[in-house]
């Protein structure tokens, strides 16, 4: 047995690689060890030190690298898990709390960035697409010759944020109608993949619109912008639907509630994009 002069654990005397950390220690001045091993500097007295057996220290070493890695069968399984919820939520979007709970926490959260993601990148490509058409034409006809600028990247950020706080406002606001008008309590992570859940239809219409926009943005505009609202509607519909399906013991009108979480989600929404588009 040596020790890796790197990190400093003992290894296997015929290793070429250390399997802690990693390091190449062929041509190393690794320690050799056959006796013990000391763990720390400040532990001077060696009665009480176990001699590992190689076969064990393989393991172990095995077992920590498998608890460390992130393998790709565990990331195509966790992407089968989220593709079930979003089919179970299509089909089923009003489920039960008992199956509610069952979801992860998180896929509320991924769904909205993953929603964000395509916003920007549809719109994105349309922007480009109709800038360059312009520009085209403006130079063979007599459209008036007006030069668009649309810089792909700075758009596509500036709409990512943009479509990220639509998406983020309406659960967050609809939450905390129903906690401080309402009185009624809901579990903040369960909450955002219930909604997110309930939009699992709308995310299957953004994708087929994202696709088309690759293929053909100018020709297939109108349908991509069709599709696109549709979508974003469905985000206006679940807002609402949340909360007349919540029980109002208050006297105040859910009308209301609902026109002022409207209006509210309206002026953010105003404030971000000039901030983004017009000061920036």
């Amino acid at each position: 047995m040596k020790i890796c002069i790197y990190c400093h654990n003992r290894i296997p005397k015929e290793a070429l690689i250390c399997p802690m950390c990693g390091s190449d220690v062929s041509d190393s001045d690794a320690i050799q060890q056959d006796e013990f091993y000391q763990s720390t500097l400040f532990e001077d007295n060696t009665e009480n030190f176990v001699d590992l057996t190689e076969d064990e220290e393989t393991a172990e070493a095995a077992s920590r690298a498998d608890k460390q890695a992130f393998t790709f069968n565990e990331a195509i399984n966790k992407f089968i898990r989220y593709m079930r919820f979003l089919w179970k939520k299509m089909k089923d979007p009003a489920e039960t709390r008992k199956s509610r709970r069952e979801s992860h926490n998180l896929y509320g959260y991924f769904t909205f960035v993953l929603s964000a993601l395509l916003s920007a990148g549809l719109v994105t490509r349309i922007a480009v697409a109709l800038a360059n058409q312009y520009d085209l034409l403006s130079q063979i006809s007599l459209l008036p010759n007006v030069t668009f600028r649309v810089e792909a990247v700075v758009w596509f950020m500036k709409s990512l944020l943009l479509f990220l706080a639509f998406y983020y406002l309406y659960p967050l606001l609809a939450y905390l109608i129903k906690t401080f008008f309402l009185h009624r309590r809901h579990a903040f992570h369960n909450w955002m993949t219930q909604y997110a859940g309930m939009n699992a239809f709308s995310l299957l219409l953004l994708g087929t619109a994202f696709v088309i926009s690759l293929i053909a943005p100018i020709l297939m505009a109108v349908p991509v912008l069709l599709l696109f609202l549709v979508h974003l509607s469905s985000y206006l519909v679940t807002f609402i639907a949340s909360l007349y399906q919540t029980i109002n013991e208050t006297k105040r009108d859910t009308l209301y509630l609902c026109l002022g979480g409207i209006s509210a989600h309206l002026l953010l929404l105003m404030t971000i994009a000039y901030v983004l588009f017009l000061k920036m």
